[in-house]
């Protein structure tokens, strides 16, 4: 396998693992498709499961395995590993586990049953209360699997267009851990309207947890979308040999005075940017993530976008207003938007 196709194969895991968008274009056929036996290609292939621009994977048994690419190991045992046979490897770890696991490469984490659903739940309430994120979660070569369906976030790229997995038996869903929605004999369109009618939650993880279960626990944590959000900005930025980081919001707040006023409208809401910072006093740097982008800024400036997302922009006397206006003037810099309107009162001013 080539450079080039080792980056799309890459590419296709994530996807795969995520549920997060392919580059390019939609086409015919799934974007990645997951086979636990070979024997499975000549269905999946009729049914119209495999297109242009469809990765199909299935295992290398030695035939012949057009249209597919052949692996070695498994991408849906905890403990194991998948290799392309050539220079790539992919370790999959059971979250409750992974505290105790060495990490040598790109490692997908999942929630495969109760107990690791627990764990997640554990460590996310213990980053809201301390602010101290799982180490093994923020590392860089890490992925969790199903992220939308953990936290409850809406992924409108998720469906069956996007990723399938069948197993020995030919069962299809769109994760290991998911809704069996068919088999390899039916049609995308087929799979498609199951996966409608089941739910994106259901589908990544209703193999794993019971529905009620996962829905309860979900309603008593808003903030676990922000919470995966904080996870995938400091694992970026730990990448770029950034650590030791605080995520405004969790445990703690930069600003004096904001995390005893209890506003906490940000925790809510992922698609908000997130403000990130050292312990240190003074005005040393902190970091703003918004989307895909990531902005070194002052304190001061970094002050004032936590309070603005924290208090849905009655900001009030946290921040100067002038500390405001030239956030405002930053973001505009980078042609976005603030990500709330400023109401700031007179006396402030």
């Amino acid at each position: 396998m080539d450079m080039t196709d080792r980056g799309r194969l890459k590419q296709h895991l994530i996807s795969w693992a995520t549920a997060s968008p392919l580059a390019g274009p939609a086409g015919a056929g799934v974007g990645t498709l997951v086979l636990a036996d070979a024997a499975h290609i000549p269905a999946v292939t009729a049914a119209g499961l495999v297109g242009p621009r469809t990765l199909l994977l299935a295992p290398d048994d030695g035939t012949d395995l057009a249209p597919a690419v052949g692996y070695q190991g498994s991408l849906t045992e905890p403990g194991d590993e998948f290799s392309n046979g050539q220079d790539f490897f992919l370790q999959t770890h059971a979250y409750a586990a992974s505290p105790f696991m060495t990490v040598f490469g790109p490692t997908v984490i999942r929630v495969f049953d109760g107990n690791d659903f627990e764990a997640f739940l554990a460590d996310a309430d213990r980053a809201l209360a301390e602010g101290v994120f799982p180490e093994f979660l923020i590392t860089s070569s890490v992925l969790l699997a199903d992220p939308a369906a953990l936290s409850g976030a809406h992924n409108p790229a998720d469906g069956p267009a996007l990723r399938l997995y069948a197993d020995r038996n030919g069962q299809v869903s769109t994760s290991p851990t998911g809704a069996v929605l068919g088999t390899v004999d039916d049609s995308l369109d087929t799979l498609t309207e199951r996966f409608a009618r089941t739910g994106s939650g259901a589908a990544a993880l209703d193999a794993a947890l019971p529905a009620e279960a996962r829905a309860e626990a979900l309603r008593g944590r808003p903030f676990l979308a922000r919470y995966l959000e904080a996870v995938s900005a400091l694992r970026g930025l730990m990448a770029r040999g950034a650590t030791g980081l605080r995520v405004s919001g969790f445990g703690s707040r930069l600003t004096p005075g904001l995390a005893e006023s209890g506003a906490d409208a940000d925790l809510a809401d992922p698609t908000l940017p997130i403000v990130l910072y050292g312990d240190g006093d003074g005005d040393g740097e902190a970091h703003i993530v918004a989307g895909n982008r990531l902005f070194a800024v002052d304190r001061p400036a970094a002050q004032a976008l936590e309070c603005l997302l924290a208090t849905s922009g009655e900001v009030g006397g946290l921040v100067p207003a002038a500390e405001v206006e030239q956030l405002a003037e930053l973001f505009a810099r980078h042609d976005l938007p603030l990500p709330v309107p400023v109401r700031v009162p007179a006396a402030a001013r």
